[in-house]
């Protein structure tokens, strides 16, 4: 069957400022703005079926999953294994305030994005040996169109993991709040057809 897969980061969460820092298993909500998000994907989704719409279980990823799947009477499946890496020690921390905590892992973590791993968290290497498993076996059960709504390091792991492209330049892919990924699905292989769409792009 000829089908679509839709990745979807959830929308922005309730943040303290506007500054990039280590989200990770921190379960925060949807902001307004990340209701805004996710509402606006609601409505490029409308008239395209889905068989079935997974989420990591953080709430980022359900309430986004709760918007985009309101009244299409499927049931909402939660999947851990698609959680947002751990960051450990660094998490919910600044760049700057991880750069002064720990200097010497964040000139590691220069050196090798991928492989690099904060006290008490995981690397991308880690996600990877969960959620790509955890996709797969979603391919394997689901038929038709389906969507996941998880987080920017799982998707992009997923992205890069399918294209066997280094885990190491991961950061050379940007991920949007809601921004979505579409791959064609047919007789069992996937192809990429959009990266990181968004209404926002649109003019």
């Amino acid at each position: 069957m000829d089908s679509k897969i839709f990745l979807v980061r959830h929308g922005r969460p309730v943040l303290p400022d506007q500054e990039l820092r280590f989200l990770g298993r921190t379960d925060l909500p949807l902001s307004p703005q990340g209701i805004e998000q996710a509402e606006a994907l609601r409505q490029v989704f409308g008239p395209i079926p889905l068989a079935a719409i997974f989420h990591s279980g953080l709430k980022r990823a359900s309430e986004t999953a709760a918007i985009i799947g309101k009244g299409r009477g499927i049931p909402l499946e939660e999947v851990p294994d698609l959680q947002e890496l751990a960051f450990g020690e660094w998490e919910l921390r600044s760049i700057g305030e991880a750069r002064e905590l720990d200097p010497d892992g964040f000139r590691e973590r220069e050196k090798d994005f991928a492989a690099f791993r904060p006290p008490g968290g995981e690397n991308f290497h880690d996600g990877k040996r969960r959620a790509w498993p955890a996709f797969n076996e979603i391919l394997a059960r689901t038929e038709g169109n389906l969507l996941i709504a998880a987080h920017a390091g799982i998707i992009k792991t997923l992205i890069y993991t399918h294209l066997d492209m280094p885990l190491s330049s991961i950061f050379s892919m940007r991920q949007d709040y809601c921004g979505v990924h579409v791959l064609d699905r047919f007789e069992g292989h996937l192809t990429v057809r959009r990266l990181n769409w968004a209404p926002a792009l649109m003019p």
